[in-house]
């Protein structure tokens, strides 16, 4: 019988094909990472032999270099820029981060993974005694794990988290620092179309698509949500009272945000950095202005691993939704970012079907992956979800499949 027909005709015949084409797409993302491994120790071997022909003090600027550089992007049809970012991604990779290019190697993460531990990663002192492998090394201890369990999005995520508390007085400088680079520019794409490009603090932009977002779903006509939002950004911008907006910008900050920080920052007794739920950290100026703006705090109880536990009050209501947004930060179906303003507080186990309501039993999901789960959805196509303890949740995918998503740990307050 032809394999078509059997695949209509026979379910288990279905089932094992769909099962044999994920695990070949997991085979060859796996040796996709190793040949990327190979391609990173390929570039750091060039420039050694590069530093080796040249002699001592040669550096990227040189002549020699750039000629390198434009060998390498004429071979593989890229800008000679994005060559000489490529070479000193493998050069860091194979000096100071070996352990996560032997994790590339392994194909336990993508060159993506890889790319966002090192970008993410403090900076050391330059007079640091071992050059700063000490620092580099418990950086790379706490993240690769983490690495290795989820996207490139919230590695990113939490990376930079762990490099505040590593380096908290140099990320609180270089933040200060970067935002007085703020600007704004434009750019024009095709057919009378341009770009806006506004850069500013992490914080700011958050808020404005949250507001934007906001105003874009209260709308109800047949532009799409994209659409929808650029004609709101666009008639604010052309219709507000300038005189009655500048220098009100925390006064006027109104978002869906979340926004932890220590006690002790608050109170101004140090200057640790403060974390944007699912983004990262911000300068801890801009939280203790908020902070002034708030007209609620809900105060948070960690354990050890930096797991949120609890609030400082609990009934089952209002409450308990706080608890669960502190705790998740976003969806949390493997991978996903959306944040928790934007989702559904759901049994994990269905209350039609004997669930409780409780924390151990409720977790946000988005629009698109809290429907994976109804008991309306054919069974083919059905995920599950259970709840183990400390908030880890285990999702079942139709094939049977297990895939893991850990609460996030709020590493710069242990």
């Amino acid at each position: 019988m032809p394999i078509a027909t059997q695949l209509r005709t026979d379910p288990l015949v279905a089932d094992d094909r769909r099962a044999a084409l994920l695990d070949e797409w997991g085979d060859l993302g796996g040796q996709i990472a190793e040949i990327e491994a190979r391609r990173v120790e390929v570039l750091a071997e060039r420039n050694e032999l590069q530093r080796h022909e040249a002699g001592e003090g040669i550096t990227y600027s040189s002549m020699a270099q750039r000629s390198m550089f434009a060998e390498f992007a004429a071979a593989g049809h890229v800008s000679p820029s994005t060559m000489e970012q490529q070479f000193c991604m493998a050069v860091a990779l194979s000096s100071d981060f070996r352990g996560t290019l032997q994790a590339l190697r392994e194909g336990r993460i993508s060159r993506r993974h890889a790319e966002v531990i090192v970008q993410a990663a403090p900076q050391s002192e330059s007079d640091a005694a071992d050059g700063g492998a000490t620092l580099i090394a418990a950086y790379e201890h706490d993240v690769l794990p983490y690495a290795c369990t989820t996207t490139a999005a919230r590695t990113r995520v939490h990376a930079l988290a762990v490099a505040a508390a590593l380096r908290p007085v140099s990320m609180e400088e270089a933040h200060r620092e970067a935002f007085e680079e703020r600007e704004v520019t434009t750019r024009p794409t095709a057919d009378g179309l341009a770009q806006l490009i506004l850069t500013t603090s992490e914080l700011f932009i958050n808020a404005i698509m949250d507001r934007a977002s906001a105003a874009a779903r209260a709308m109800d006509d047949t532009r799409t949500m994209n659409q929808r939002r650029a004609d709101f950004i666009t008639d604010l911008l052309l219709t507000a009272d300038p005189t009655a907006t500048i220098g009100t910008i925390m006064e006027a900050l109104r978002p869906v945000v979340q926004v932890t920080v220590a006690a002790n920052t608050l109170a101004g007794r140090d200057d640790k950095m403060a974390q944007l739920d699912g983004v990262g950290p911000i300068h801890p100026d801009l939280a203790r202005d908020l902070a002034g703006q708030a007209s609620s705090f809900t105060r948070l109880f960690l354990d050890p691993a930096g797991m949120v536990t609890g609030v400082d009050t609990y009934v089952p209501s209002s409450r308990m939704k706080k608890y669960l947004r502190a705790r998740d930060q976003h969806c949390r179906f493997p991978g996903c970012r959306a944040k928790t303003a934007r989702c559904q507080i759901d049994h994990n186990e269905d209350w039609a079907l004997g669930g409780k309501t409780e924390l151990g039993n409720l977790a946000d999901f988005c629009t698109s992956h809290h429907p994976l789960k109804h008991p309306d959805v054919d069974e083919r196509y059905r995920w599950t979800v259970r709840q183990e303890p400390e908030g880890t949740l285990v999702w079942t995918s139709p094939l049977g499949r297990e895939y893991t998503d850990y609460p996030e740990p709020r590493v710069m307050f242990i």
